[in-house]
């Protein structure tokens, strides 16, 4: 072969070569980026997962500040206004505190209460710090803060079957409360059966049926006319052959002074001690937040029959006088369970007085 020929076949074999390697690197170029895209996908589905699990996270923390926020608005922009107004003072005397005690009073706090806040609270700060209106302020927030202290919902403790029964005033929202309950209860994985005991009035038994079957929630019933006290031994007998984990018992409403009705309500709980032995029972007292101070009395007078274990306030969202909150803590010294608003099934939480007091004060903790 010749010299030129020679020159001219090593430049062909060089030429290829360096197609074959640009070829060749081209490949590796997308194999690489390939991975790349690949490793920046895994990334941001990473990066929005946890984002995705803190926003969750957040947001069931702050469901209950969210929910406050939204319902108990009336009862803040009360709070609100009479505070706000009353501590832009700069002397802080006999007359003012009478006056704020009438404020606290109009905003259903008893009288007994809210001279008590206003006492302990001038209690726990010296003269200097009686002249600081922002001082005072904060005092008597403290002492409303301490009134609460003991009456956040307790914990239900869930040995064999846990009765819980519902009673309470004609229109206190008892029927609703009930299912409400029974769905807050189905989402912690408990079996619930509800007994529709309110055989007194005539439509009370098709309306929590329907409310039952609707929401797919087991319901033990008879016809109406027949006595309580027999509805809820039968019931006990059937939630505890099919091993139900709560039973949840609706009870007809009435009044705080009819006795007789009350001694029958005495009576459903003999009832269920003697049938429910090993059991837990529990009883809630609803009570509609709009009553006001005779919801006060309600209370009282059903606590002394039947020795309340915890309240619901049913339509907080309808008032903007809650201090019956303090009222009944601070005299009564029962949980406060719930709190329930409108007439969604999930329109229900656990009272946190921690966080109630934080909400209707938020600027100012």
């Amino acid at each position: 072969m010749s010299k030129n020929k020679k020159n001219i076949f090593y430049s062909f074999i060089d030429k290829i070569n360096f197609f074959k390697k640009k070829k060749n690197n081209n490949i590796d170029l997308t194999i690489k980026d390939k991975i790349d895209n690949k490793l920046k996908k895994k990334d941001i589905h990473l990066s929005k997962h946890i984002i995705n699990k803190k926003n969750k996270k957040n947001k069931k923390k702050n469901n209950y500040f969210f929910y406050l926020k939204n319902k108990f608005l009336k009862t803040k922009n009360k709070f609100k206004s009479i505070f706000k107004s009353f501590f832009t003072v700069k002397k802080i005397d006999k007359n003012f505190l009478m006056k704020l005690e009438e404020k606290l009073i109009s905003c259903d706090i008893s009288f007994k209460t809210s001279q008590k806040i206003i006492k302990n609270s001038i209690h726990n700060i010296n003269n200097d710090q009686l002249k600081n209106p922002k001082i005072v302020y904060q005092s008597i927030i403290n002492e409303m803060k301490n009134i609460l202290k003991n009456s956040s919902k307790k914990e239900i403790i869930f040995k064999n079957l846990t009765i819980i029964l519902l009673v309470g005033v004609n229109g206190s929202g008892k029927t609703t409360t009930i299912v409400k309950i029974s769905k807050l209860y189905q989402k912690k994985n408990k079996t619930v059966l509800v007994a529709a005991a309110d055989t007194f009035r005539a439509a009370a038994i098709s309306q929590i049926k329907n409310l039952c079957e609707k929401n797919k929630i087991n319901i033990f019933f008879k016809c109406s006319k027949s006595d309580p006290a027999s509805v809820v031994y039968d019931s006990i007998k059937q939630a505890i052959s099919k091993n139900f984990d709560v039973l949840i018992i609706d009870t007809a409403g009435r009044l705080h002074t009819n006795i007789n009705l009350m001694n029958e309500l005495k009576k459903i709980v003999r009832v269920i001690k003697k049938n429910n032995k090993t059991g837990t029972l529990e009883i809630f007292l609803t009570i509609d937040s709009c009553n006001g101070q005779n919801s006060l009395v309600q209370a009282d007078l059903f606590n002394k029959f039947l020795n309340v274990t915890g309240i619901i306030l049913t339509k907080f969202d309808g008032t903007s006088q809650g201090g019956i909150i303090f009222s009944i803590s601070d005299k009564l010294q029962i949980p406060i369970q719930y709190i329930t608003t409108g007439e969604s099934i999930h329109d229900i939480f656990s009272f946190d007085s921690k966080k109630f007091i934080k909400n209707i004060f938020k600027n100012e903790l």
